[in-house]
Formats: C-alpha cells, structure tokens, sequence
C-alpha cells in the first residue's frame, strides 16, 4: 500500500487509484479484531436482506429497524443489537455512504426498541459482566506439571497481575519484557486504548511474601521464558516443544484456557472469560483500595468512570460504622 503512495499522488489521468488507497488507509485505521466483528455482524445483516430479497448497501434505514426488531424478536440481546447496528452503519461509512443508523426517524425507532426491551424484556436489556478471577482463585487451580502448566499458570498470573487483554497477552513477546527493580515492564506495541500505537506500559510487580511467593507473576514469566526459545512469550502446545517456530497463540486458545480453570475451581463457564483475569485485577486493586487513579492507569482505562464500575464495594467501605 504504502510502496504506492507517490505514484498516487502523481497520478493526473482520474483513475481509482487514490480511492483504493483511502480505502485500504481506512481498513488499517482499525484493529485486525474489529475488522473480523464488522464483517461477522455484516454477514448476518447481508443475509437476512437476500432472503428478504431487500438491498443491504446502501440500505434503507427502515430495513435497518426492521432487521433489529426481527432480531431482538429472536432473542438478541441489547449490546448484540448495539453492535449490529454499528457494523451496518461502519460498513455504510467505511464505502462513503451515509449510515442508515443515523437517519433521524431510524434513531427514534431504535431508540424506542432498547426502551421496549428494557421495559418488558429485562434480560434481554440486562449486560452480563464476566465474573472476576482474583489471585484467592487462582491459588485453588491446579495445573500441570511441565511446561504446559508453567504456560497455563503464567496466563492466568500475568492477566490478573496486569489487566490485561487477551490479545495483548497473546502479542508478548521477548523483547517487549524489561526486568525492573520491583520486577516487570511489559510493552504493549498497540491494543483496543491504544488505536494509535504510540505504546503504553503495565508494571508487574513481584510477590513480597508468605504464600504469594509460589503464585508470583514475575517468577512466572521468567521460569516460561527459560523454558522455550521462542520469540513468543506465549505459544500453542505444539509449538512449546519446538523453540526455532513463531508461532504465537491466539486470544481464542487464552479465553478457553481461562474457562478451563475457571471451571475447574466451580465456576459457571458461561460466566467466566477471559476478561474475568482483567475484572479481577480492577477488583482486587481497589477492593485492597490502592488509590483509583493508579488503578485507572494499571487498567489503561480512558475514562474514570470504567475504572469506578469495578469498585463495587466502595460505598459500603464509606458508610462502614455509620449506623
């Protein structure tokens, strides 16, 4: 793409190839992750047209509501809803069109759709948050001996110890980790609040003492780093054995990892994922009330009030001895 930019540029005779060039640019403004939930979203929405024999680009907003009434009427639930209409609207946008989501008439009747549900179909309006995996958990897990193990124990430490995502953990790679005097620096080269890839920081802090010493994240990732010599701090099973491959794993294989564990300490699997490690190092932080503006800067989060939706205790410590 970008080997072509100059004879773009240069280029006089009216042809497609600066129209080509913006699209690609505007493909690359979003992450490989995005792009896969677009088109997914997009899939169902195209099909359900064809059937309808109705015209999905550009799509006329009415269909649109109709399309999110039909689904809603199926069972999906708001935030589902939600990200249908974005992949519509974003699929409309990303080819210079105007989102049928943004039509005045369209967004009142959407609106009243998510009042509907909220009104009469509660769980359907209800957001299921994934339950928080703390350290107290993590602790009860038993994983395997050998390197499988080690890899397994050091996905769920490092997620809970950092915040991270899932993705971000499967992107670690050797030169991305700096030991520091209280343990870890891990770079993260870009991620979801990053969508510029100017690079954030998490510390990884070692265990001080007693029992934690056996659960410590930084001697976690330094014993997996010894264990294999590829460049991936995480890779799959088949490649754990063979140290000259690149392969690393994906964030599908972490989430699965974290169910497994999950449930193997009585959680319900469909209440778990791989943002309970994330949830539960927000929770255990401010629960442990570490100040909220270090936690806001550990969880990366842009706004405050994401940070505050995980201190769910925090009236109750204020008003602990009040009565």
């Amino acid at each position: 793409m970008l080997e072509n930019t100059e004879a773009i540029a240069l280029d006089k005779t009216g042809n497609d190839l600066g129209e080509r060039l913006k699209t690609a640019l505007k493909q690359s403004a979003d992450s490989p992750s995005t792009r896969r939930n677009r088109q997914h979203f997009w899939k169902k929405f195209e099909a359900w047209c064809a059937e309808r024999g109705v015209q999905s680009i550009p799509a006329d907003p009415d269909s649109v509501v109709y399309y999110l009434v039909d689904q809603a009427r199926r069972g999906q639930k708001k935030a589902t809803l939600n990200n249908m209409r974005w992949a519509i609207d974003s699929t409309h946008l990303n080819q210079g069109l105007q989102a049928p989501g943004n039509d005045p008439e369209a967004k009142q009747l959407i609106k009243g759709l998510m009042r509907e549900l909220t009104d009469k179909r509660p769980e359907q309006a209800k957001t299921d948050k994934k339950k928080p995996i703390t350290i107290d958990l993590i602790r009860k897990m038993n994983f395997p001996e050998g390197r499988k193990g080690i890899r397994d124990k050091t996905i769920m430490l490092l997620g809970f110890a950092t915040g991270m995502r899932r993705s971000e953990l499967a992107m670690i790679r050797r030169e991305h980790i700096e030991e520091t005097s209280f343990g870890l620096q891990i770079m993260i080269p870009s991620s979801k609040s990053d969508q510029m890839a100017e690079g954030e920081t998490v510390d990884v802090v070692k265990a001080a003492k007693g029992r934690n010493l056996d659960w410590c994240p930084v001697k976690a990732v330094l014993t997996l780093l010894s264990m294999h010599k590829n460049r991936w701090l995480f890779v799959p099973d088949k490649t754990l054995d063979t140290g000259f491959k690149t392969k690393h794993m994906d964030g599908n294989t972490i989430y699965r990892i974290v169910k497994k564990y999950g449930a193997q300490v009585g959680l319900n699997p469909e209440e778990i994922g791989a943002h309970s490690l994330r949830a539960g190092c927000a929770t255990y932080l401010l629960e442990k009330e570490v100040p909220p503006a270090a936690v806001q800067k550990q969880m990366r989060h842009k706004s405050f009030d994401t940070t505050q939706q995980y201190n769910r205790g925090e009236t109750a410590r204020a008003l602990a001895g009040a009565y």
